[in-house]
């Protein structure tokens, strides 16, 4: 019988460019609490076992520090994304760090994004319902920035199941028009990635195989990056991987650029004391 034993991944090992730093440890709530620490709580909520962080060199200590607060050693490990260049290789290149270190299903999130305090649960009833990937999805409007354009994955979709994803680039709302850098028109509701992916355990032995052959071919480039999306595309389209579609509630916010932090921020204070206590009870 499969595990339904979960863990949750962040992905906080980015630099942040558009925001102008390591915006994966700005403070958030009463408490100043880091944005993925929500997620954490969540996941404690729903019954996850453990809590995996990919960060870059550099920050184990402030991320240690700060989780030490509430969650006990035992539940959480950082990974730290080592790389031979200044910029990190991308979320696939991150992720494939984690191989050899969970037997179960994981569920990834962005450490910069908050998804909706149902997300973890959501999960947790796939994976008690035997479902083995899935990616859950937002609508695109909500998640536009009104600060400049973004980058989503487009989601194609038959019969509950995803059968592509493609990336779009410089997408943005102008003049109540959803367009890209391409001049493409999209409907407010088309169904988005926000790298919030429900994956097995052996994904992760596909994903290293994908990653090292990327990294001999391109070794020396000090830009180019292997993005999760992508990857996940090819292996749908390949037929080793079934990834169902999820829709989640519209409740996601972000901090892509430095001008979205202060309503990021008064959103999470909103949460305090209806979703989520100002102290977190400890997870041991």
């Amino acid at each position: 019988m499969p595990t339904t034993d979960a863990a949750l991944v962040i992905l906080a090992g980015g630099l942040g460019a558009r925001f102008g730093g390591a915006k994966q440890i700005e403070p958030f709530g009463t408490e100043g609490r880091f944005l993925f620490e929500y997620a954490c709580y969540d996941a404690m909520q729903a019954g996850f076992q453990k809590v995996f962080i990919i960060i870059r060199p550099g920050m184990q200590d402030i991320v240690a520090a700060q989780l030490n607060q509430w969650i006990q050693p035992a539940r959480y490990e950082l990974i730290v994304q080592e790389q031979n260049r200044s910029k990190p290789w991308g979320t696939a290149h991150a992720l494939h760090f984690l191989y050899g270190k969970w037997k179960g299903p994981f569920l990834v999130l962005n450490a910069d994004d908050y998804y909706g305090q149902s997300i973890c649960q959501t999960a947790m009833s796939l994976i008690q319902n035997g479902v083995e990937a899935a990616a859950l999805a937002f609508e695109l409007a909500p998640t536009l920035s009104p600060n400049g354009p973004v980058a989503r994955g487009l989601c194609q979709t038959e019969h509950g199941y995803l059968t592509a994803i493609e990336e779009v680039l410089k997408i943005e709302m102008v003049n109540d028009q959803i367009t890209d850098e391409q001049g493409r028109e999209f409907s407010p509701n088309a169904l988005i990635s926000m790298n919030a992916w429900l994956l097995p355990s052996t994904f992760l032995e596909l994903l290293k195989i994908k990653v090292q052959d990327f990294l001999e071919v391109h070794a020396s480039h000090e830009t180019l990056e292997i993005y999760l999306p992508r990857v996940i595309n090819e292996f749908i389209e390949t037929g080793v991987l079934q990834v169902q579609i999820q829709q989640m509630p519209a409740d996601w916010f972000g901090i892509t650029y430095a001008a979205d932090l202060a309503a990021a921020k008064s959103q999470i204070l909103a949460l305090e004391g209806k979703q989520y206590p100002r102290n977190f009870s400890e997870w041991n």
